[in-house]
């Protein structure tokens, strides 16, 4: 245990003024006032966070799946520091900077295909939705003045803001409160192997869930359908890897009717599941891709929508070809020093390799979890990983997300030293860093955190 960095009275001071004045994201006033409710945070180091009581803690989601290069990085910090002295900002709505100009060339030699042309945005919520605006414009661009529809996957998520939010297809932030949501927006079944909509079961299937977006696009009109999105691999609604065929059969299915392709690469990028682009998985390259997250590792916020040049020529021209949109802290010059010290040290440490490696260990090592009766499946890919819980293996029963067995899991194993996120999903995404010792651990506390768990509620 590290040493405490404040008095008792302080940490209460700040716990109050948190409830006063703090409004966290999605978090329940029932839970913040709690004894516990308020849990404050001052250091992190490599893997690991530390607590204003000094209390460390193994870090299992990277923050939000992003902290790829691990906690602590003074490398970053250094170029961060020196950037802020010779150029903090500058309206980069009319000039450019070095490190964006830098960072830009360095994706564009990163991304697949002819991915190269970059727009800088400063969260993944922002990259969808730019995504999204820029594929309508190009096919307005394009002479299609009718393509507008998006089509997208239920149980999906692209962020929290009104356009991220209309394309998301679940229950995320309870869509009922805002509905009705942005116009022209279509869902189509998830490959969800695990829980699938059709009730059918892969390959036998056909990859109904992919031919379902072409059947979708007919009965539009591909006339009227601008782009297909999707994120490659589902982070956030489970860790949901599709089956290999399933983004070939999407990029046909795009191409053969004049569609857009965007993948939201938000999770998925910058290493996370073992290359440094998920869609390099299925050996697909997008139209359009979002990235963010692991972009910077989240040491300061950016994020972009990065083009195929073919689609960005067909903005090249004057101001009616101009992309119309813009971002005040796009491109901003200090946080794109920080994402370029973040891709040398993972270039340099070859964290992509690490990831392949250390991912297949992670899985290998959770499979022998199956044999807990709450754990219905276990998938993943790299180091992005899930449990799905499950009140009967059987019939595939779910836990509700504010079940008591949620809760009390995830506290018994925040006390045995692991944080994450648990809802009916044990989300796993680990520093790439991580070592198999550290694995071996994660998976120990699990195990005994399950068994613990599942014997208080009585499930055998």
């Amino acid at each position: 245990m590290a040493s405490r960095v404040t008095t008792d009275k302080e940490k209460q001071d700040y716990i109050q003024l948190a409830r006063e004045h703090l409004w966290m994201h999605a978090r329940p006033w029932e839970e913040m006032i709690k004894p516990d409710g308020v849990r404050i945070f001052t250091r992190a180091e490599g893997t690991r966070i530390i607590d204003i009581d000094g209390n460390s803690y193994f870090d299992l989601m990277a923050g939000l799946w992003l902290v790829n290069v691990g906690h602590g990085r003074q490398e970053i910090a250094d170029a961060v520091y020196e950037q802020m002295q010779q150029l903090c900002y500058v309206n980069t709505w009319t000039y450019a900077t070095v490190p964006a100009i830098k960072l830009a060339a360095k994706l564009a030699e990163l991304t697949p295909g002819t991915l190269g042309k970059v727009f800088f945005v400063n969260s993944g919520s922002e990259a969808t939705d730019t995504a999204t605006r820029m594929a309508k414009q190009y096919q307005f661009l394009s002479g299609f003045g009718k393509r507008y529809k998006i089509i997208a996957r239920r149980n999906s998520y692209h962020g929290s803001g009104t356009g991220g939010q209309s394309i998301t297809g679940g229950g995320f932030f309870l869509r009922k409160y805002f509905e009705p949501m942005m116009p022209g927006m279509r869902h189509v079944p998830h490959p969800y192997c695990y829980r699938c909509q059709y009730e059918l079961a892969y390959p036998s299937c056909g990859l109904l869930c992919a031919k379902a977006i072409e059947h979708q696009i007919l009965f539009e009109d591909a006339e009227t359908v601008a782009a297909v999105i999707g994120e490659t691999i589902a982070g956030a609604p489970g860790v949901i890897p599709p089956p290999p065929e399933y983004w070939p059969m999407v990029r046909s299915i795009c191409d053969k009717h004049g569609v857009l392709l965007i993948m939201d690469e938000v999770i998925c990028g910058f290493g996370r599941t073992g290359k440094w682009f998920g869609c390099e998985h299925y050996g697909v390259v997008p139209d359009l891709m979002a990235v963010a997250k692991g972009l910077s590792s989240g040491y300061l916020p950016i994020a972009a929508t990065i083009a195929k040049m073919e689609v960005a020529d067909k903005f090249k021209g004057g101001f009616a070809e101009t992309f119309q949109h813009g971002i005040t802290w796009g491109a901003h010059p200090v946080s794109c020093a920080a994402a370029l010290a973040n891709l040398a040290i993972m270039e340099r440490e070859n964290l992509i390799g690490r990831a392949a490696e250390m991912g297949g260990y992670l899985l290998n090592s959770l499979e022998a979890l199956r044999s807990h009766p709450t754990v219905g499946d276990v998938r993943g890919k790299g180091l992005l990983a899930a449990i799905e819980l499950v009140k009967d293996k059987k019939t595939k029963e779910s836990f509700e997300r504010d079940n008591p067995f949620n809760e009390k899991l995830s506290q018994r194993m925040s006390e045995r030293g692991l944080l994450t996120r648990i809802r009916n999903i044990l989300s796993m995404s680990p520093p790439l860093i991580v070592t198999k010792s550290e694995i071996d651990d994660v998976v120990g506390i699990i195990d005994r955190a399950l068994g613990d768990t599942e014997k208080e509620f009585s499930i055998r």
